[in-house]
Parts: structure tokens; C-alpha cells; sequence
């Protein structure tokens, strides 16, 4: 037979676990909902080819569109620099290939691909930073 006290031990317990994974999903939901995040705009008029704008990289190839950060991933400086399909770092001269993946380094990571939605009847990119 379980006394009180074993017994409050167990439901408290199995309560306090019950609100840490509520908790884990609730904010994990908040986190990840892009309306939470900063937004981009931008119009949707690129040509085919690679496009600087600030912190953003826009790759086009007809109907295929990749948005990376033109933040290296060594130091964070803005790659401002491509020539023959290699993103080039002005800093360190880490260079990364079209999928934002390092050819060179210092920098080990991949480019973070930034998440977009098109709207057409905008005729807008909105990019979620």
C-alpha cells in the first residue's frame, strides 16, 4: 500500500514532467512559426543568376529559387563577391559553392538557406531572416 507522502512524491512528479514537455512544445511552436521572425520583402523580378542584396544572396536558375545569408560562417562577415559560381568572403577568403556549402576555408559550416514563400498575387518574395 502507497502511503501520502510516496504518493505526492509520484504525482508531483509525474505533474511537474506533464508541464516540462507541455512547456517544450508550446515554445517550440512559437519558435518556429515564421510570423515570429523578422520578414523580408522583396520583389519577385530576379533574372537567372546570382543576385547580392545586403544580407541576402538570391540564386535564381528558371523556375528554382535558393535565398542564403551572405553571413560567412567563420567570423560573419557579408560575402560581397562571386566570380565563376564560388561565393567569396572578403575577410578570410573562405569561398563556398552555390548550395552555400565551403570549398575553401576558414569557415566550416554551410551558408544558412533562409526559408521564403512567394506571393503571386504580390508578385513578392518574402523571406523569413
Amino acid at each position: 500500500m502507497v502511503n501520502r507522502k510516496t504518493f505526492l512524491k509520484i504525482f508531483l512528479s509525474s505533474f511537474g514532467l506533464f508541464i516540462f514537455f507541455l512547456w517544450g512544445k508550446l515554445t517550440d511552436n512559437i519558435l518556429s512559426n515564421p510570423a515570429n521572425k523578422k520578414q523580408v520583402v522583396l520583389p519577385n523580378d530576379f533574372s537567372n543568376g546570382i543576385t547580392l542584396h545586403d544580407d541576402l544572396i538570391v540564386i535564381k536558375n528558371n523556375d528554382k529559387l535558393r535565398i542564403l545569408s551572405s553571413r560567412c560562417t567563420h567570423l560573419g562577415c557579408r560575402i560581397n563577391n562571386v566570380n565563376e559560381n564560388i561565393l567569396t568572403c572578403p575577410c578570410h577568403g573562405s569561398q563556398f559553392d552555390l548550395n552555400g556549402v565551403p570549398v575553401t576555408g576558414p569557415a566550416a559550416k554551410n551558408l544558412t538557406e533562409l526559408k521564403f514563400k512567394i506571393d503571386l498575387k504580390q508578385n513578392q518574395i518574402i523571406i523569413f531572416t
